[in-house]
């Protein structure tokens, strides 16, 4: 942090927001001046994050942050970059690139510290040239920092483009978990998870504390509807919430800050949850699909760090749970040779024995999502976002209006 650029590499939830946010905010306060720092996050939700953090740190001494967002109103935001001036700037690669575009009012020039946040995840795509527009307007005298939980190939590209010389700072192996979580998988039918996760989730009285929260984490948006639909059923609807990159930004908001709060103690999320968000006391995350990725098996073992990182945080001992089934089994073990360690299995106990309705229970929960999770969660999701997800919907649900 000595006027050098740099690259840090840490487990999920060692605290990398802080360790940029403090030297920002001391270098700030012995130089004050607006536009000081920009930060970028891969999602909405880290950057709204990042920007609470620099608020309760700055809250002394009148710090101004803006974050520029998708899901919020351009206007308003073109409305504050020119009515206004802000010591940091927090946003996604997209709405920053958009505001250079656009605006003649995001003076990047002026910015002397310049951090990607969860820095492997902005690569690849219309992320390129997001990032190319938004590096040629800084100032070459800027320092950069790059944090990331791994280093990939992609990542040298990125730090190549805008770092310089700089200092490379590891607390973990390539691909590790942390020493506090205890995570194992259960095998089991497939015709069987929806049922093993109630029964999981009611031995743990429905996670009913707020000091006890549930991250179960789904492959696609369809299926944390269908399956959030069911446990609003079968857990208790004001315990349930769901999250997935479809859904409006307010939603998005609305959904993360009930879990966070402990009014809901569950929530089914895509992989939109599994990276940077901090969110306290976390007992459990179940993999409900094992991860995958199209690009690389190295990036699935990267997904299920990521994902089990959302507990065992900040030294506080966790759980995480994976339901295998015989499609997914493969993915287990590649899984398993990346991490350079076996995953503990769980003995299958069929949930239907100790209660032989819960099957039909589940069953007759699952007909009724399948009915009702689009036209419930209509109002929820983007535009264009809802029209794609209802073309595949209605390819494997017949009756979307009962």
């Amino acid at each position: 942090l000595r006027g050098k650029d740099i690259i840090g590499l840490a487990e999920t939830g060692s605290g990398k927001t802080g360790a940029f946010a403090i030297p920002i905010l001391q270098g700030l306060l012995k130089k004050p001046h607006y536009n000081y720092s920009l930060i970028l996050a891969p999602t909405r939700e880290l950057a709204l994050q990042i920007r609470q953090h620099f608020l309760d740190l700055g809250s002394k001494f009148g710090l101004k942050v803006l974050c520029l967002v998708g899901g919020q109103h351009v206007e308003d935001q073109y409305k504050s970059l020119k009515t206004e001036k802000h010591h940091i700037i927090v946003g996604t690669p997209g709405r920053i690139a958009y505001h250079i575009e656009n605006s003649k009012e995001l003076l990047l020039h002026r910015v002397r510290f310049f951090v990607l946040d969860e820095a492997d995840r902005m690569l690849g795509g219309d992320f390129d040239s997001q990032l190319e527009s938004i590096l040629s307007k800084l100032s070459e005298k800027r320092k950069s920092f790059l944090f990331s939980a791994t280093m990939t190939g992609n990542l040298e590209k990125v730090q190549a483009a805008c770092l310089r010389m700089p200092v490379r700072l590891e607390t973990a192996k390539k691909y590790t978990t942390v020493d506090n979580l205890d995570h194992a998988f259960v095998f089991l039918p497939d015709q069987r998870k929806d049922a093993y996760v109630v029964k999981l989730l009611v031995d743990l009285g429905g996670s009913t504390s707020c000091e006890s929260r549930t991250v179960i984490f789904v492959s696609t948006a369809r299926e944390s509807l269908r399956l959030g639909e069911i446990l609003k059923t079968m857990i208790g609807r004001d315990r349930v919430v769901i999250l997935n990159g479809l859904m409006r930004q307010d939603k998005r908001g609305a959904a993360l800050q009930k879990f966070k709060s402990g009014e809901a103690t569950i929530m089914v999320a895509t992989d939109l949850a599994s990276r940077g968000l901090d969110i306290p006391e976390v007992q459990l995350v179940i993999n409900y699909d094992i991860p995958s990725h199209p690009a690389s098996w190295s990036e699935a073992a990267k997904a299920y760090i990521h994902r089990v990182g959302r507990t065992a945080r900040a030294g506080r001992p966790g759980r995480a749970v994976s339901l295998v089934t015989p499609y997914s089994v493969t993915r287990l073990k590649i899984i398993e040779s990346t991490l350079g360690s076996q995953i503990a299995q769980l003995a299958w106990v069929d949930p239907c024995d100790s209660d032989p309705n819960l099957l039909s229970k589940v069953e007759e929960a699952a007909a009724h999502a399948k009915a009702v999770s689009l036209r419930v969660h209509s109002g929820d999701i983007d535009g264009k976002n809802f029209f794609l997800l209802q073309a595949f919907h209605s390819m494997v649900f017949t009756d979307l209006t009962c």
